[in-house]
């Protein structure tokens, strides 16, 4: 007895292949009652839907195509701010360059000098001044149209009360 114990636990047996055990092949057909057939079919597509449908993506494409093209013309847009801005800073500095060259033709010491050489001409003397005066007796005065209706007289002395 001892030597049948010792043999099982050595059990090749085991390991070897098992003779492959045929089974029934199950039907992959399910039957359905009626009622379920009915649920599961697919419905035809109704015609108020493919419209529906229709005018939600052709709101959509709609939508895409306004946002694209406000995206290029902001594009366009700001390329032309962009080149208004650098005409803008060119013609700054054309205009400083300008001024500053207007600035040293026209300064005091270059009219002098152009006056002196090119025209002839001098500086002022003091016997050149005449001092004018007028008599006590010449005055301006300002003549105005007076009015012989009392309304009028009233309201120009209010007028200067008032002012």
């Amino acid at each position: 007895m001892a030597g049948q114990n010792r043999n099982v636990a050595y059990d090749l047996s085991l390991f070897e292949p098992k003779p492959l055990e045929r089974q029934e092949q199950k039907s992959n057909i399910v039957e359905l009652p009626k009622e379920q057939l009915e649920k599961n079919r697919k419905n035809k597509v109704s015609p108020l839907r493919m419209i529906a449908t229709f005018f939600v993506m052709a709101a959509l494409v709609g939508v895409v195509t306004t946002i694209v093209y406000s995206q290029v013309q902001l594009t366009e847009l700001t390329d032309q701010v962009n080149a208004a801005a650098k005409q803008l800073e060119e013609s700054e500095s054309v205009y400083t360059q300008l001024k500053m060259k207007s600035d040293y033709q026209f300064s005091l010491q270059t009219v002098e000098t152009y006056a002196k050489d090119t025209l002839g001409m001098k500086k002022i003397n003091q016997n050149q001044v005449v001092c004018i005066s007028l008599s006590e007796g010449d005055k301006g005065e300002v003549l105005q149209e007076s009015c012989c209706d009392w309304v009028s007289s009233v309201w120009n002395w209010l007028q200067n009360l008032v002012s």
